[in-house]
């Protein structure tokens, strides 16, 4: 991390430049976003999503939709606006590798 004033390195841990004394606010927290998955789906990826989302078991979360859809009647609603309307997850190239180049090895 650098100083935007005089762009002296910091410490990570530091919460003042040692060389201007300017105060170096932390970095936030990457946001989360909620997404349907790409790789853990049975139909459209969002009870996976919900789970990964929340820090849940895919199983229980899977469980718990059947259980709407069976007694309640909603989760088969619900399901479908979710699936409208939750994103896909992106798919991430690796560093190396651009959309438009061929891979060479």
């Amino acid at each position: 991390m650098y100083c935007p004033v005089c762009g002296r390195q910091v410490e990570g841990s530091s919460n003042f430049c040692s060389g201007c004394g300017t105060a170096i606010a932390p970095l936030p927290p990457p946001a989360r976003r909620l997404y349907r998955s790409r790789f853990h789906r049975m139909v459209g990826g969002v009870c996976a999503g919900v789970a990964l989302y929340n820090g849940w078991e895919i199983s229980m979360v899977r469980l718990a939709m059947v259980v709407l859809v069976l007694f309640a009647g909603v989760g088969t609603i619900a399901y479908v606006i979710a699936w409208i309307v939750i994103p896909q997850e992106p798919l991430w190239l690796p560093a190396d590798m651009t959309a438009g180049e061929p891979r060479t090895s």
